[in-house]
């Protein structure tokens, strides 16, 4: 005899409430210990909750992401924070574009949807109204500090690497005397220009779009620029002639080959009379300088100690800095990997171009410093 049917009732069981309440007790406090864990500084440092205001598609993998964050960024250095995908608990760090204004306390991410990447797909998936976990600011190289009476900066940037790039240049040119040179990489059209159909990429007289060779962004130059593309043109505008941009399209057969990097470090001969002698800058002053010898930064990691202290004498102190950022091979093609080292990724050797043109010209090692970001 089969059982009589029953009426489902209305209200669930005590013992489904009981073990349901359990597992959501169980997991805040998963949680709660899992920010603990996580936060190793003050409470700023913990895992907070953010907004995410924006979401603007750069290209088909690519967006910028705004989030308005309980606290003010960092300004005058390098810096990241990091994410955390709340399903898996994992967390990353990522560079914030430098802001828009004085009074922008928004922070804005160029973020690209890598394959098989757990933590870049689930946050260009987010959209405007998600919450968002982040915990910082980390402070990473002072860069001030290392370029010291040195005016020139040259950033060389693949992809989003550019986020990193710009962050520097803006605290390098806030500075009047400094200049730099941003060299930038890019794989396709659409990374730098919306897809029009129906209109030129760019401005009937701006045919160096189809040349071989890397060329330079002026200000207004882009006829309907990707959002990334706008604010650095923006900066561009900002600072004048002491911003030089350069852009090499991967699609287009242009990348950035020994010669356009030799052309950004060295001055044209003979060099301007207004330029420092080496003689100012004695090669020896920077050995055992943690902040300017090449060779103790290969085991240095991008986030400085807070306790760094330059040890070059007075006159010496400083160098021009070379600053590479990007994917791994990126980074591994034009200045040589960086190392891993008891769970601490290092800077590693200098090698790559940067190196052969080291073994090129020894000015280059003598008044430069590298950095790997």
């Amino acid at each position: 005899m089969s059982p009589s049917p029953t009426v489902a009732s209305s209200s669930p069981p005590r013992l489904v409430l009981a073990a349901s309440a359990a597992a959501a007790l169980a997991a805040v406090l998963s949680a709660a210990a899992y920010h603990h864990r996580s936060a190793s500084w003050r409470d700023r440092d913990r895992f907070v909750r953010c907004l995410v205001t924006d979401r603007e598609p750069v290209s088909s993998s690519a967006a910028i992401l705004t989030v308005a964050p309980p606290m003010i960024p960092c300004h005058g250095r390098l810096w990241t924070v990091e994410f955390k995908q709340p399903e898996v608990q994992i967390a990353r760090h990522y560079t914030p574009l430098p802001p828009r204004g004085p009074d922008d306390n928004r922070l804005r991410f160029y973020l690209r949807a890598v394959e098989g990447g757990e933590m870049s797909a689930y946050l260009t998936r987010l959209s405007a109204g998600h919450d968002l976990w982040l915990r910082g600011p980390h402070l990473g190289f002072d860069i001030a500090r290392r370029l010291g009476r040195r005016k020139r900066l040259v950033l060389l940037a693949g992809g989003t690497g550019l986020a990193p790039a710009m962050q520097a240049a803006a605290a390098v040119l806030d500075k009047p005397d400094t200049s730099a040179t941003l060299l930038w990489a890019v794989r396709r059209r659409d990374e730098i220009q919306l897809t029009r159909p129906s209109h030129p990429w760019w401005r009937k007289n701006l045919l160096w779009l189809h040349s071989p060779a890397p060329n330079e962004l002026g200000p207004q130059q882009l006829e309907e620029p990707s959002p990334i593309a706008v604010q650095l043109s923006q900066m561009k505008a900002r600072y004048g002639s002491r911003l030089q941009i350069r852009i090499a399209i991967d699609e287009d057969g242009s990348i950035f080959r020994d010669e356009d990097i030799q052309r950004a470090l060295l001055p044209p001969s003979p060099p301007p009379p207004s330029l420092p002698s080496s003689s100012a800058f004695p090669p020896p002053a920077s050995t055992n300088c943690e902040c300017h010898d090449q060779a103790l930064h290969a085991s240095a990691s991008e986030f400085d100690p807070p306790n760094a202290i330059c040890r070059c004498p007075p006159p010496a102190a400083g160098k021009n800095l070379l600053i590479v950022s990007g994917p791994d091979g990126f980074v591994s093609h034009y200045a040589g990997s960086k190392h891993w080292s008891g769970g601490t990724q290092t800077q590693g050797p200098l090698g790559g171009v940067i190196a052969r043109l080291q073994r090129r010209h020894p000015s280059l090692a003598r008044d430069w410093l590298v950095l790997k970001l």
